[in-house]
């Protein structure tokens, strides 16, 4: 079986259903993810993606929303995985023979998983050797009849007791290119004292990215969210800031304004993600900013590597 070849098990308790995908045809690595739901399902479809631009990357390195569980060598496995591994009695020797298991959630470090996690990825990890006993008498049982379909494993009541059956379903429909921010507001005070300045004077390019580093933040590290804003012809950086994902929105506005406040109010901002401009817009719109998306940020860019290669070097 090939990892582009896929099939779906839905999830008994709550009816979710999660995207698998056997990997190991080339012998690199092996095992079977599981992408859970529509936020699984646009990972999935990212992953499987031919853009190359900056964002896309970034979604592949830092979004993606799976359960996996993996064969790996003995050096891969954590003193945390080894002590369960100890307390069921259970040894393993050579090359992709120790199992590990991971929660791929998007900003987060890959991490163990939780009960709930560990329950489905359980049923399908079942269901999985099921298919493919299957697909080894039978290759072509995973060939949609219908566009846009996927064979999906249910368990449903017969009589007194549970059977599995086959359905064939529907993926979500998801744009690519869609994407939700927390809520946040502007402070009409501190615009109203922007405003008061009158001037407006030179561009800044603005971005909010994944950090190049983790921290901790409860039991599970995670990359937070950075804003950075760096003027466009000096490369000075005028503000930077990490913030948690929950409010990285209202955190990164109120960084924003803080720098205008100080500083000279632009009077333009670049930008290339529709992410940050939907938090620019009520701004600019307030302050008689103009608004210019652009691939090409180059001070930015280059303050941005600076940042990287000076936390990668400590």
């Amino acid at each position: 079986m090939y990892d582009d070849v896929l099939f779906a098990v839905e999830d008994p308790d709550t009816g979710e259903i999660g995207y698998c995908s056997i990997m190991g045809a080339l012998g690199e690595f092996h095992g079977l993810a599981v992408f859970p739901g529509e936020a699984g399902w646009r990972s999935l479809q990212l992953l499987r993606d031919d853009d190359d631009s900056y964002q896309a990357e970034e979604q592949r390195m830092f979004g993606q929303c799976a359960l996996i569980a993996s064969f790996e060598s003995s050096r891969d496995v954590t003193k945390q995985d080894r002590a369960i591994l100890k307390q069921l009695d259970l040894r393993f020797r050579g090359e992709h023979a120790w199992p590990v298991f991971r929660s791929h959630r998007p900003g987060y470090l890959p991490w163990y998983l939780t009960q709930d996690e560990a329950k489905f990825l359980t049923v399908a990890l079942s269901q999985a050797t099921v298919v493919a006993s299957r697909v080894r008498e039978q290759p072509d049982l995973l060939e949609q009849p219908q566009p846009n379909q996927v064979l999906t494993r249910k368990r449903v009541k017969d009589g007194v007791s549970y059977i599995w059956i086959d359905e064939w379903t529907e993926p979500p429909q998801i744009p690519l290119s869609e994407f939700e921010i927390p809520p946040f507001h502007v402070d009409e005070a501190i615009l109203k004292h922007i405003r008061r300045q009158g001037t407006r004077k030179g561009e800044w390019e603005v971005d909010i990215f994944y950090a190049p580093f983790a921290v901790e933040e409860g039991e599970r590290p995670m990359f937070p969210k950075m804003l950075m804003c760096v003027d466009h012809v000096s490369g000075m950086v005028l503000q930077v800031h990490a913030a948690v994902h929950e409010t990285y929105a209202q955190e990164c506005v109120d960084k924003l304004l803080e720098a205008i406040a100080v500083g000279n109010c632009p009077s333009a901002i670049l930008y290339r993600r529709p992410e940050v401009a939907a938090l620019l817009r009520p701004i600019a719109a307030s302050l008689g900013i103009k608004l210019r998306q652009d691939e090409w940020l180059p001070a930015l860019d280059e303050a941005k590597d600076a940042l990287e290669h000076g936390l990668l070097g400590r």
